[in-house]
């Protein structure tokens, strides 16, 4: 049973360790014991190692290190946004298929194709959420959570129309099954992408 648990919280099966508001540290897989950021990144944000803890970062303002986090993440999707759509796609309804040859694992396809329809509305999402994640107004991550992100809600499901919900959906979640760590991004910065992917779709679901 104990088994099953850790693989759900590392697999966001749980409900809690990829959904907001995400907790500061994950007790199954620590962040903060070594940078859990590229070193330009926590300089920049006035981030700094603890002198007297071996140089771990566990003891740093925890809403910095959260909007750090998630603005990374944000500037990640956003860097790469169009190709970043296009993968996503393949999880729509019509996506994920092969015109050359067969897969045993055609939705890991890498030469699988999109789901054309649904491309522009789940960029139109990805970029909601790239804004989202990017947003620096916000005093905590409660008020992001709260303020911001509520805010965004009726744009949302506005930008999705009814018979295309489901495609986005699934695409939503198959970017988010997705996302290497660390080939894409640093773990405390996809936890943040996957908990506000999350967080789109549910808003789309209703």
């Amino acid at each position: 049973e104990e088994r099953r648990e850790y693989s759900r919280a590392i697999t966001g099966r749980d409900g809690k360790s990829w959904s907001l508001p995400l907790s500061h540290d994950d007790p199954l897989q620590p962040l903060y014991r070594g940078p859990p950021l590229p070193l330009a990144i926590l300089t920049a944000s006035d981030l700094t190692p603890d002198p007297s803890s071996s140089g771990t970062y566990e003891k740093c303002d925890p809403t910095s290190m959260s909007r750090t986090s998630r603005q990374f993440a944000g500037w990640k999707l956003a860097s790469n946004g169009p190709n970043v759509s296009k993968f996503a796609s393949r999880g729509g309804s019509k996506g994920g298929k092969n015109p050359r040859k067969g897969f045993g694992a055609p939705l890991a396809d890498p030469y699988a194709s999109p789901d054309v329809d649904a491309v522009p509305y789940v960029d139109a999402v990805l970029r909601i959420v790239c804004e989202a994640m990017l947003e620096d107004t916000s005093s905590d991550e409660t008020e992001h959570l709260k303020e911001v992100l509520g805010g965004m809600e009726g744009t949302l499901r506005d930008v999705a129309p009814e018979d295309k919900r489901g495609d986005v959906i699934s695409s939503l979640y198959y970017l988010r099954d997705r996302v290497g760590v660390p080939r894409d991004m640093p773990l405390v910065a996809a936890r943040q992408f996957r908990a506000h992917l999350n967080w789109a779709a549910d808003v789309i679901a209703g």
